[in-house]
């Protein structure tokens, strides 16, 4: 053994103070925990500074901290930093832990806060449904982090109100009012209260249909349409569709009529008459002012287009005050023509609500007070009336004869007709037809039966003092009325005879005086042919 191994050597120990040493031994160590200084305390309230998809910002507070480092859910930690982390990832489970670390590295109390990175925003939202105070909204989210959404309504009019749900990509949201703009913004979060970036849609509510709709007044060319207006109606539009006659289904002319105010009266032409009419034409007036028409087309073909009429100016506001109801007449419409009327209210922004559709007609022409005004065995004359106040110069009449043998047609472009081939005493019903264009009206009719001829070869066969004998011919007489004048009798006298023969002896005659004798042949029903008269001396 060296030299200063020997002095560095204890000395044998003193069975006595083998007891104390375990004792010195554990004062020694607890003496080096105590210069070994206090652990740094918990970070003070971390804030995150920026939220925004795929990058966060924490903010460290303590002062006695150096670092901190992000732990996952399950408390591992991560890669430690020294100001603020970021990353793309945005998982629901990962939190933030603020651990201080010391100049010994030793960690301190740590805090959990929520996760500094938002879910992505949500994208491709949608109205799927809306209705006067109900709206249905859906959206896409491809972050699977994103487990809860809050609907945000607001309008100018009233308070913010919110609406989460769970779980779920689409929102049902009540209590709105008609025709109001709404921003909706739906913001996705996770369910530790990390909410990501908001993504907002504008949506106004349909105004509420309008009821009571009838059609208060139908004519030949005219029809009062009438209707009552909820909330939120600003205007509405009519789109007047007509399909003919009853018997056709093509639509053959349409035409759009907006701005229609509530609480105003309008009085609205829907056809052009004339076709060298130029946009902007008045067609018709809005309480006393004119109404424009926007774009135009010839009514009547089998695809007619759609009209846009524009009802410009100010609303009558006297009627407006009173009442909500809207009074639209629309005149020169088709006699005897089928439409359909459907009524769209309008919110401010042209919002439509639910239509509501009526269907009505318009009163066919009708011929009345059909009359002979000249009638013959073989030929008549017939004038008659039309329930239609504008010129019948339009209108075409077809005029169906039937006989009791036979029968003839004819067209006339006028509300008088001569029908001639006739035969003579016979009974013929006539109806009259009108039409405005291929649209056929409420026909009238006439029986008549057509007089007998006048006789042929009426002469004298036998002339006395006191009596003189007629004879003449007739094929389709029942009777004949013989007129019997005096003349050249101081005061005239005369008298009649009826017989249903050919021939008469007259008797009972002053000698030497002149007497005329005329021949009526009577008919059916009363009727009368053309007279015949012969005059002859007694001798």
């Amino acid at each position: 053994m060296k030299p200063a191994a020997r002095e560095a050597r204890l000395p044998p120990r003193s069975p006595g103070l083998r007891w104390a040493l375990p004792l010195l031994l554990l004062l020694l160590r607890l003496g080096q925990i105590l210069c070994a200084g206090d652990p740094p305390g918990p970070t003070r309230d971390p804030s995150v500074t920026t939220v925004a998809t795929g990058e966060s910002g924490v903010a460290q507070i303590s002062s006695e901290a150096g670092s901190f480092h992000k732990q996952n859910g399950t408390g591992t930690p991560q890669v430690p930093t020294n100001t603020s982390e970021g990353g793309d990832d945005s998982g629901a489970n990962d939190s933030l832990r603020t651990p201080e670390q010391g100049s010994n590295g030793t960690d301190g109390a740590s805090q959990k806060t929520p996760s500094a990175t938002g879910p992505s925003p949500v994208f491709d939202i949608k109205a799927v449904s809306i209705s006067p105070t109900n709206v249905v909204l859906t959206w896409e989210s491809n972050d699977p982090a994103a487990s809860e959404y809050k609907c945000v309504v607001k309008n100018e009019m009233e308070n913010e109100t919110t609406v989460t749900v769970v779980y779920q990509p689409w929102c049902n949201i009540t209590g709105l009012r008609p025709g109001t703009s709404y921003a909706f913004s739906v913001t996705p979060g996770t369910g530790n209260e990390t909410w990501g970036d908001p993504r907002v849609i504008n949506v106004v509510t349909e105004p509420i249909p309008v009821s009571g709709l009838h059609v208060a007044l139908t004519g030949v060319r005219q029809a009062t349409l009438s209707w009552s207006n909820g909330d939120g109606t600003a205007s509405c539009r009519v789109l007047l569709e007509s399909f003919g006659s009853h018997e056709e289904s093509t639509q053959d002319f349409a035409v759009n009529i907006s701005g229609l105010k509530p609480g105003v009266q309008y009085n609205i032409n829907p056809y052009l008459l004339q076709s060298n009419k130029t946009e902007g034409d008045p067609l018709g007036t809005e309480g006393g002012l004119d109404v424009s028409n926007t774009e135009r087309s010839r009514a009547g073909s089998p695809t007619a287009p759609v009209h846009n009429e524009s009802l410009l100016g100010p609303a009558d506001s006297s009627s407006s005050q009173q009442s909500r109801d809207t009074e639209v007449l629309l005149v020169e419409l088709k006699p005897g023509t089928r439409y359909n009327a459907t009524v769209y209210s309008q919110a401010a922004n042209g919002t439509e609500g639910q239509p509501q559709t009526i269907e009505f007609r318009t009163n066919a022409i009708q011929v009345f007070d059909v009359t002979v005004v000249n009638i013959s065995a073989t030929s008549l004359t017939l004038t008659w009336k039309i329930s239609d106040n504008e010129s019948s110069s339009n209108y075409t009449y077809k005029i169906h004869v039937a006989g009791e043998t036979d029968s003839l047609n004819l067209t006339v472009s006028e509300a008088r007709a001569v029908i001639s081939g006739l035969r003579s005493s016979t009974f013929y019903r006539i109806t009259v037809y009108p039409f405005l264009g291929d649209t056929e009206g409420t026909p009238g009719f006439l029986q008549v039966h057509t007089p007998p001829g006048p006789v042929s070869d009426f002469r004298v066969t036998v002339v006395s003092t006191t009596e003189i004998g007629l004879a003449w011919s007739s094929h389709d007489a029942e009777s004949f009325q013989m007129h019997i004048v005096c003349i050249s009798c101081v005061q005239e006298v005369a008298w009649g005879e009826i017989t249903t023969n050919q021939s008469i002896l007259i008797g009972g005659l002053f000698p030497g005086t002149k007497y005329c004798f005329e021949i009526v042949p009577k008919g059916p029903n009363g009727t009368e042919g053309a007279s015949r008269t012969v005059c002859n001396r007694t001798g």
